[in-house]
Order: C-alpha cells, then structure tokens, then sequence
C-alpha cells in the first residue's frame, strides 16, 4: 500500500502515516486518495483528493437548518413526510463545493441533493423541569424530538 507525499508544515504527519500504514516512504503517486480523520488512524477513502481538491459536498438546508453532505454520508434531520425506503429530494442546496464551485444567491438553481430515508425515530428523552421558588409549583415534562435518518446517494449538480 503507498501513499501520497503531502507538503505539509510538519514533516512527522508523513512519517506517522507511514509507520501506521507500513507503507513505502516513497510517495509519487498522485492520483490516490487519502483521509485523515482527526483522532483515529489515517485511512485510504474518499474525503479528500490530493491533486484535485476536495470531493464533491453541498450546503443543504432542511428544518431550519443548514448541514454539510457528501455522498454517502448519513444525516439526521427533523422529521420528514416520508417512510422508510423511499427517496427525497433536497432543493434547498445553497452552496456546492469540489471542484466546480456553485455560491447561491440564497440558493443554486438547477441543483439537488438525493437521498434514501433509513428510518423514522425520536431522540432520547429530555426533562424540562420547571419551578418557582417560594411558591410550591413545580412542573415536570419530558420530550422526544423526532427525526428521520437520510442516506444521503447524489449531488445533482
């Protein structure tokens, strides 16, 4: 297995991926692809290409909120109107980075992000435990945010 030389400021990210991955420290092949993840042990994937840049990803937004997605990721959002298995769309992309990048004025037109739903399910449990001081009242209520799971399949740009 060998992989990549990257000009970093330090010179002992390279030697530790080496000694990690037993590989050769003979790096000249620059069309693989290498992940450091930060805290775990560097992996051959797909996050980030050397000679090209980042892999494709997109800004969505869903819920209320915005989240970064690849292909392939899993998401969890707030609940949606679908069932397990089936697909959604995502229209709402407001910015596509990789190679080509896309900024939307607030959103990109013509571009979409496709995913499968895995499953619909709640959060865990919250307490909201509410009281005055001095005034015997005291109130206590749980709540369960639902959501659904999204695997996210393409970047429809």
């Amino acid at each position: 297995m060998s992989l990549l030389y990257i000009d970093m400021y330090a010179n002992y990210m390279i030697t530790f991926i080496c000694y990690v991955c037993s590989a050769p420290k003979s790096y000249n092949r620059s069309d693989q692809v290498l992940s450091i993840y930060f805290g775990k042990s560097p992996v051959i994937g797909e996050s980030y290409i050397l000679r090209g840049g980042a892999s494709m990803y997109a800004i969505i937004e869903t819920g209320g909120k915005q989240m970064k997605v690849a292909a392939g990721d899993v998401v969890y959002v707030e609940k949606l109107n679908a069932e397990a298995g089936e697909t959604v769309t995502f229209d709402k992309v407001l910015f596509v980075g990789g190679e080509n990048v896309k900024v939307g004025s607030p959103t990109v037109e013509g571009v979409t992000v496709t995913g499968k739903v895995e499953k619909q399910g709640k959060q865990k449990k919250i307490i909201v435990f509410k009281y005055k001081a001095k005034k015997n009242y005291r109130k206590k209520q749980g709540h369960r945010q639902p959501y659904t799971k999204v695997v996210i399949e393409s970047i429809n740009a």
